[in-house]
């Protein structure tokens, strides 16, 4: 489990040391970039879509461009270095790069996965009833560099099961999984909210397996640099308004949020479905993640710094962080109230309205 924050907080530190400001950083003529844990466009992320494509990014003067990568590491090595002004990230990196002397600044400035997206699931029928039960067993996830194996590497270190001593295999994403999971390549997956709802769609029958203390955690948020939110609050207001305008609309309209999303990106759309199917299995896929965003929160993303402790202890639990790191540290609310400075009756009668 040591080299896993050898290994990570390497990656992120030699990031931070070639941090100088970059094209996502909003300074030129209104272009800036975020970055998302995903390699392709999906249901899951149709608000970030409905935000581009209904121009609340341009409505605060934003040209927005988003960036897909494969992992929260990546995300931080990329707002470390200025490539791209904020991330939706998960929280790992963030507190590892918190540690005393590690010297990686990024804060969160509003909360975006409120609940945990991540988990662990294994057929309906196996025999394996808790994480214990993995022992000498393949798991399978969507990238090895994915939190979702870190949540169940760390499970399996509370439930007193070596990490090491389960197999981990990246098993990709959409038919790559199910047919690992048909074919018995893997005895569970670690996956997230929105990958069970696909497989789930695809007729798979899953069931949960409990991560110990996992629970309570959350998934982290819309991180920057503290010297930019210092420098710039701004334009990271015009940011989280933005973003959350397209959560609003998602929440309130799913079926326009996901048709603005297949027009928009053609290959989010799943294939061999009519699209009334296709139309509807996005819909569940993006009700999965709904249920995790908090969409109805008031005020919109405000951070909880209970949850951020959670983590914090989590990880300290597991030795993925060698000291306590200061929660307070992590995120700052101040730009919350200017972030939901926006109608959102108005957003949530044009999704009602939506005739796209």
């Amino acid at each position: 489990m040591r080299s896993l924050l050898t290994v990570a907080t390497a990656a992120i530190l030699a990031g931070s040391l070639a941090a100088c400001g970059g094209s996502g950083s909003g300074a030129d003529g209104g272009a800036v970039s975020m970055t998302l844990a995903t390699p392709t466009w999906n249901a899951g992320i149709a608000s970030i879509a409905v935000s581009q494509e209904l121009g609340y990014f341009q409505e605060e003067g934003l040209d927005m461009n988003v960036v897909l990568t494969d992992s929260a590491t990546t995300q931080a090595q990329q707002i470390a270095t200025g490539k791209v002004a904020t991330g939706a990230v998960s929280p790992e990196p963030v507190v590892i790069g918190r540690q005393p002397g590690k010297d990686l600044d990024l804060t969160y400035f509003m909360s975006y996965y409120r609940k945990n997206i991540y988990g662990l699931q294994v057929p309906e029928d196996s025999p394996i009833t808790s994480i214990a039960d993995l022992k000498g067993k393949k798991v399978g996830a969507i990238s090895l560099a994915s939190a979702s194996v870190t949540q169940a590497k760390i499970g399996l270190e509370e439930a007193g099961v070596p990490a090491d001593s389960v197999t981990f295999i990246a098993i990709g994403t959409g038919a790559q999984q199910a047919t690992a999971i048909k074919n018995k390549q893997v005895d569970a997956v670690a996956l997230l909210d929105t990958s069970f709802q696909l497989l789930e769609n695809q007729g798979i029958g899953l069931r949960p397996i409990e991560v110990p203390g996992a629970e309570n955690l959350t998934s982290g948020g819309l991180a920057a640099r503290a010297a930019d939110l210092e420098s710039d609050p701004d334009l990271y207001e015009k940011i989280g308004r933005a973003v959350a305008k397209g959560v609003v609309f998602s929440a309130a309209n799913p079926k326009a949020a996901i048709t603005i999303l297949y027009r928009s990106h053609p290959e989010s759309r799943p294939t061999g479905l009519s699209d009334d199917e296709a139309i509807a299995s996005g819909v569940k896929v993006l009700q999965a993640r709904l249920a995790n965003l908090g969409a109805d929160d008031e005020p919109y993303g405000k951070l909880d710094p209970a949850a951020l402790e959670a983590g914090v202890n989590y990880l300290l639990a597991a030795k993925l962080i060698d000291q306590p790191v200061a929660v307070d540290s992590l995120y700052d609310n101040s730009l919350i109230d200017k972030i939901n400075s926006f109608d959102a009756a108005a957003v949530r009668k044009s999704a009602e309205e939506y005739q796209g």
